[in-house]
C-alpha cells in the first residue's frame, strides 16, 4: 500500500515506516492511495473546515460534484480538532468561542453544515489532531485497499 500526499501539503501527515509514501498531484483531496482515481481523503484544520463550510461553501460543492461525477466510493474529511473544541467549549459555567478563527460562526450553523455533508454522503470525522488523524486516515486507507484486493473497491 502506497499513500500519495498532495503536493499542496505544506505539513503532511506520518505515517509509520512500513507505509510508503510518495508527494503526487491529486485532482481531488489531500490523500489518496497510489492507482485508485476513486477515494481520497481531504484533511482540514479546523479552521480551514470552518472556511470551507462557509466563505468557501460553493467551491466545495462543486468538488463534492466533481467526486460524484468521478464515481468516488465514498467522501470523507478528516478534521483536526475535538468536536466539542470545534463548536463551542464551555470553561466554568460559561460559553467560550470555539478553538478556531471563525468566531462568528455558530455551533448551530457548524452542525447544520455538517448535517447537509452527511446527506450529501460525506463522512465528517473528527480527530482530534493531527497525529489522531492520520492514524484515522490509516485505518481509511487499509479498508480501501482491503476492498479493492477483494474486487469491491468501486462506487455502489
Amino acid at each position: 500500500m502506497t499513500v500519495i500526499i498532495d503536493t499542496r501539503e505544506q505539513r503532511p501527515w506520518s505515517f509509520p515506516p512500513h507505509i510508503s509514501v510518495e508527494v503526487g498531484t491529486l485532482r481531488t483531496g489531500d490523500y489518496a492511495l497510489k492507482g485508485d482515481d476513486r477515494f481520497a481523503i481531504e484533511r482540514k484544520s479546523a479552521d480551514d473546515f470552518v472556511g470551507t463550510v462557509s466563505l468557501g461553501w460553493h467551491r466545495f460543492v462543486r468538488e463534492l460534484n466533481r467526486m460524484d461525477a468521478a464515481g468516488f466510493a465514498a467522501k470523507v474529511i478528516v478534521v483536526e480538532s475535538d468536536f466539542e473544541t470545534f463548536c463551542f467549549r464551555i470553561r466554568q459555567g460559561e460559553i467560550i468561542p470555539p478553538d478556531h478563527e471563525h468566531t462568528r460562526c455558530t455551533p448551530q450553523f457548524l452542525i447544520k453544515r455538517i448535517a447537509e455533508l452527511t446527506m450529501r454522503g460525506v463522512a465528517v470525522l473528527f480527530a482530534g489532531n493531527a497525529e489522531l488523524a492520520s492514524a484515522v486516515a490509516l485505518r481509511i486507507f487499509t479498508e480501501r485497499a482491503r476492498l479493492i484486493e477483494e474486487g469491491e473497491g468501486k462506487c455502489r
